[in-house]
């Protein structure tokens, strides 16, 4: 019998965060401070996404009333947020300090506060409305945009790594059909190229 979106959405959480912390443990001093895009080195992906994970239990505590815009789901939070004025600035400076007030050992921080993460979401019932500083979203949808950002990063730290780009299927069941959602941000014929196995000249990104 399939399984409802939310507990579809639960399940992929919890199999994202083993893949990324699986992911975390296996790299080496050697490999900290490689550029894993053109704005991180691998370090500051990891406190980027650690930090991503660290934020549910603020939003959940915020105690605020939903104002703003209705998100809907995870493709209308990214449709949102990633329109918002330096929004990608912001995120990257953010990242950069997480890593500096970081301790040395990045990967137990990262257990620690996925653990923690994980609890709370455990915890919160699938219709709690979440408040986001773009507007407010259901609670498996907001849940969804951190898978998203797990599987999504874990291929950035695979591949700046040099290990094997892998993602649980329940998590990739779950963020593929909502980041096809977001095809008219990707350039149209980059995207045809893409999907069909050719290597597009220029970027494909949903997310801008």
């Amino acid at each position: 019998m399939p399984i409802d979106h939310a507990t579809a959405v639960r399940l992929a959480l919890g199999d994202a965060v083993t893949q990324f912390l699986d992911t975390a443990d296996a790299i080496d001093d050697s490999m900290w401070e490689r550029p894993a895009s053109d704005r991180w080195t691998v370090r500051q992906l990891v406190a980027h996404v650690v930090r991503g994970m660290a934020v549910l239990g603020q939003y959940l505590d915020s105690g605020l009333e939903p104002t703003g815009p209705a998100l809907v789901d995870a493709a209308g939070y990214f449709r949102t947020a990633l329109s918002m004025e330096a929004v990608h600035q912001g995120i990257a400076d953010r990242a950069v300090e997480a890593a500096e007030s970081a301790g040395d050992d990045l990967a137990a921080w990262a257990r620690a506060v996925a653990d923690e993460m994980l609890a709370r979401a455990a915890a919160t019932d699938d219709d709690r409305v979440l408040v986001h500083f773009a507007g407010w979203i259901p609670f498996d949808e907001y849940l969804l945009t951190r898978v998203a950002e797990l599987v999504l990063h874990t291929f950035d730290l695979q591949l700046a790594c040099g290990f094997d780009v892998e993602a649980p299927a329940t998590a990739l069941a779950v963020v593929n059909p909502f980041l096809l959602e977001l095809a008219d941000r990707a350039d149209p014929r980059a995207l045809a190229m893409a999907l069909t196995g050719r290597r597009p000249p220029f970027p494909c990104n949903v997310f801008g």
